[in-house]
């Protein structure tokens, strides 16, 4: 027979109760009590609600642990089962005490006497042979007929229906939370941190300022002492100061100078650039022995020295490079924490920071002639993580309280997309929109499919499955024997086999 399974909820009354019963269009009625909260706890409800049923043609059942309402209701003769499966296999009677029936004062008959007229009397009837024939006659169909409840089995094989249950929830990590929030949607998230290098070049844009030429001109040397001295090849004169510029004799011999006598003799800068444009009488101090017996000066301006212009790395281009470094770096600690949180866990980007800069090299420094430039960079990043399993602890409990009444969840069929990308908001959390899916599949139970069908022919059978169970495709029937056109009158002889989805 079959059953309507009617929960109760903690703020059902009588009347709620008896107007879910009057939808029902069974001949079961089962209440299923809460497990939390007091309902119906009272013996006047129950008999009320037992007098409903009875006005539906229904039997009624429950199912609760709340001792006082199991002492209650058997007190009003109400079936009490511990679980839903025990109360759709089991046949609802009431054990009634029996009322002790005295039998009545006065003259008792007289069994022996009884007894000894029952022996003496001849059952003649139980020797003819038509008794003995119709007895044989009725012992053969009585064993045909126990053949025929007996020998066949039957198979069935079916596939529950399944659909897939969703739900849109707008998640919430909080790092300052210690346990999940059902009501506001939230739940904590840990820290992980990743060290990350690289480097990267780049052309510099950059200038910087070069000596390229050496200056020249010309150096009168006098001979101020009474002897003849001798001006060797690469004499150094300079000017004076606490920066002097140096200037060496280009000439390829020696010269000779007698006393009073000055000569004069070409030279050069020693440092290229413009520095080396002196004026006149700027050369006037000679490095070596000579420097107290002869004089020198440059009577005309240096000229020739130049400078030239370079590529060097600037303040732009070392601030640039470092930036985009900075940001690929940040995706390279990306894909590496995607690594190295646990599988299932939820990286929560915008939180990725960067906490400390370890290491960090430029060359060439700024100003430094060079075309090309690079930046090395060790750091370190951080981000928020919400884990799988807190997650998990705060979706299937949502899941579980909208799925549709008899069905089941299928197990590891769970996933989680995210429809939007997490934000930051004012408090530093990070809120994002995600779809939480799995399968579900009807709730058959296999001893009631063999009620419904016991003793029907195949073809009938099927369809009164097809029709009656939600099911994902044909119901297929095996017999055994496979000629026996019937299924066994023995629900215990016909076996259900219920394929995965």
């Amino acid at each position: 027979m079959k059953t309507q399974i009617i929960q109760v909820s903690k703020n059902d009354d009588y009347i709620s109760v008896c107007d879910k019963m009057s939808w029902s269009q069974t001949g079961r009625i089962l209440l299923v009590w809460p497990n939390k909260g007091q309902v119906l706890n009272r013996r006047l409800e129950l008999v009320l609600v037992k007098r409903h049923a009875s006005r539906l043609g229904a039997q009624l059942a429950l199912v609760t642990h709340d001792a006082e309402v199991r002492f209650s209701a058997q007190q009003v003769g109400i079936p009490v089962f511990n679980n839903l499966r025990q109360a759709q296999e089991t046949h609802w009677r009431i054990n009634r005490q029996k009322k002790n029936i005295s039998p009545p004062e006065g003259n008792r008959p007289d069994l022996d006497s009884i007894r000894k007229s029952m022996n003496s009397q001849s059952l003649v009837w139980m020797e003819h042979p038509a008794t003995r024939t119709i007895l044989f006659g009725i012992s053969v169909m009585a064993l045909f007929a126990l053949g025929i409840f007996i020998l066949p089995g039957a198979t069935i094989y079916l596939t529950p229906q399944t659909n897939t249950q969703s739900m849109e929830l707008m998640l919430t990590a909080n790092p300052s939370q210690s346990d999940i929030n059902l009501s506001t949607g939230s739940l904590p998230s840990y820290t992980q941190k990743v060290i990350v290098e690289g480097r990267k070049d780049a052309i510099t844009s950059g200038s910087a300022t070069i000596p390229d030429k050496a200056a020249s001109g010309t150096l009168r040397f006098t001979n101020i002492s009474n002897r003849e001295l001798t001006i060797p090849v690469g004499t150094v004169v300079t000017t004076l100061g606490n920066d002097p510029i140096r200037y060496v004799t280009s000439l390829g011999n020696e010269v000779v100078i007698k006393p009073g006598v000055s000569a004069v003799i070409n030279a050069r800068s020693i440092a290229p650039g413009i520095s080396g444009n002196l004026p006149p009488n700027s050369l006037v101090a000679i490095e070596g022995d000579l420097g107290p017996d002869m004089s020198v000066t440059n009577p005309y301006d240096t000229y020739g020295g130049t400078n030239a212009s370079v590529s060097a790395p600037s303040n732009r281009d070392f601030r640039l490079l470092r930036e985009q470094l900075i940001e690929e770096l940040k995706q390279t600690a990306l894909m590496d924490l995607n690594k190295l949180i646990t599988a299932g866990d939820f990286l929560i980007t915008p939180t990725l920071t960067m906490t400390e800069i370890l290491d960090e090299v430029a060359a060439p420094a700024i100003g430094e002639p060079s075309s090309h430039m690079s930046v090395s960079m060790r750091l370190q990043f951080e981000s928020q993580v919400a884990s799988s399993e807190e997650l998990n602890k705060l979706i299937m409990p949502i899941l579980d309280a909208n799925i549709p009444r008899g069905y089941t969840p299928v197990e590891n069929t769970t996933t989680i997309k995210q429809l939007t990308k997490p934000e930051l908001g004012e408090d530093g959390n990070a809120s994002w929109r995600i779809i939480a899916q799995r399968e579900i599949q009807a709730d058959i139970i296999n001893d009631q499919v063999g009620k419904i069908i016991s003793g029907l022919a195949t073809p009938q059978a099927i369809h009164r499955l097809n029709d009656a169970l939600p099911l994902e495709n044909e119901v297929k029937i095996i017999m055994a024997p496979s000629w026996w056109p019937r299924l066994p009158f023995i629900p215990m002889r016909i076996q259900v086999v219920q394929s995965d989805p």
